[in-house]
């Protein structure tokens, strides 16, 4: 090629390069090219190099390691995705999902993958072979630290994680469908890609016989919907199960965005929002809200909008409205909120926090603390399975009631706190 180059006069040397990078890797404009990091044991990241022919000595390379099975557009696309996944997980410290993440498999795997395995998951499990597997000695901890998120309700944990890809279960799995994650919980909820009719790989939910589709256009448009909800604050670090505080991990309740409603009374903010439960889709409570009530410093009825020092509010009980899209109110009403009346207290040395009274209450006094539980929602239980679909598009608002000082002890009327209304919805890509 150097040699015709000499010959052609005006096309020079890179030019040619150039042709043959666009025409093998479809790359044009550009130098850039993954570069293998020795130390992952992966090709983790993009660089610019010094000139074509590099670019597509590198290009080369990976595509000897992977044999030929990825398009170099999607492996572009996965590591950069999977670059920004690490730095928000990083920034949010969650390195204990970062470390779970194992390097990808070895080169008799894509010698066999390429195959039978579409480009886009090939370059998602090129950077990432999934999570490390859990045993039974596993902490809680490595429980809760799902890629994918996790999530709780009563005594139901749910936690996706990443399946571990590896030879035995490439050897295991169908031509045409693919699992990359399982929900921990009970009931066990599968992630499954299936590109029997769809070359880029459809997205459903799995249990049992029933399946759900939540993302028609493959792993890496899934992944990216989720890395930007990460990015903008959609999901959030917390504690997964509100009496567990080593269940931190990525909670899926939303905590930004138009599927959250936030409302301050009387210094009192109340932060509520609802997700889709996939493993409940036929039964008759298939959504789940969590609520997260603290005190603030703002308070809107203050002249100064500040709140006064010391302060003591205690919640007395819950009232519900549930709008379904047919036009159906239900209405429900009850003393606390999930057998607890928490009180709420700053003091004039400004510390904050509550105390878990109340039948289910531990009693105990929690500093800088949010009060979180989760309840469960849907169509009415006994009315016909039509009803399953009306809770898709339901808007539910509310009121919290609370009384100053304490139940025991009030120093003055009862007033309300506002819930600001928030959907039950499913929403894809992501649920």
């Amino acid at each position: 090629m150097q040699a015709v180059s000499k010959r052609m006069g005006p096309i020079n040397d890179d030019n040619c390069w150039k042709i043959l990078l666009q025409r093998d890797y479809e790359i044009t404009g550009n130098t850039d090219a993954p570069e293998y990091d020795a130390y992952k044991r992966s090709f983790s990241k993009i660089s610019a190099q010094k000139s074509t022919k590099d670019a597509y000595k590198h290009w080369t390379i990976f595509e000897h390691e992977t044999c030929g099975g990825i398009k170099a557009r999607h492996m572009m696309q996965a590591i950069g995705l999977w670059s920004r996944c690490e730095n928000v997980l990083i920034r949010k410290e969650l390195r204990n999902i970062v470390e779970s993440l194992e390097p990808p498999p070895s080169r008799s795997f894509f010698e066999r993958a390429a195959r039978n395995l579409p480009s886009s998951l090939l370059a998602f499990y090129a950077i990432h072979a999934g999570q490390s597997s859990l045993n039974p000695r596993s902490s809680d901890g490595d429980f809760f630290a799902g890629l994918f998120g996790s999530y709780s309700c009563y005594n139901d944990f749910y936690s996706m994680r990443l399946l571990h890809i590896n030879e035995e279960y490439l050897s295991s799995t169908s031509n045409s469908t693919f699992i990359i994650g399982i929900n921990l919980g009970n009931p066990r909820i599968s992630l499954v890609i299936d590109y029997s009719e769809n070359p880029n790989g459809s997205m459903y939910f799995r249990l049992g016989n029933h399946r759900h589709l939540v993302c028609s256009s493959g792993i890496l448009s899934y992944f990216q919907a989720y890395i930007e909800k990460l990015e903008i604050g959609v999901y959030e670090p917390s504690t997964i199960h509100p009496e567990a505080p080593i269940s931190r991990g990525i909670c899926l309740f939303p905590e930004a965005g138009e599927s959250v409603s936030i409302a301050v009374t009387n210094g009192l903010e109340v932060r509520a929002s609802a997700r889709w439960f996939p493993e409940r889709w036929h039964g008759p409570m298939s959504f789940g809200y969590s609520i997260r009530i603290r005190l603030v410093e703002t308070d809107p009825n203050n002249s100064d909008g500040v709140s006064s020092y010391p302060i003591q509010y205690q919640l007395v009980a819950r009232n519900w409205i549930f709008e379904y899209e047919d036009g159906t109110v239900n209405r429900v009403s009850g003393e606390g909120a999930v057998g607890r009346n928490p009180l709420f207290f700053r003091r004039a040395d400004k510390t904050s926090g509550f105390i878990d009274l109340g039948p289910a209450g531990s009693g105990q006094t929690l500093l800088n603390t949010i009060f979180q539980y989760q309840s469960q929602s849907g169509p009415v239980p006994g009315t016909s399975s039509d009803d399953v679909t009306k809770v898709m598009n339901t808007r539910v608002r509310g009121t919290f009631s609370f009384v100053p000082g304490s139940i025991s002890a009030p120093t003055g009327e009862l007033f309300l706190v506002n819930v600001g209304e928030f959907p039950l919805r499913v929403q894809l890509p992501f649920f």
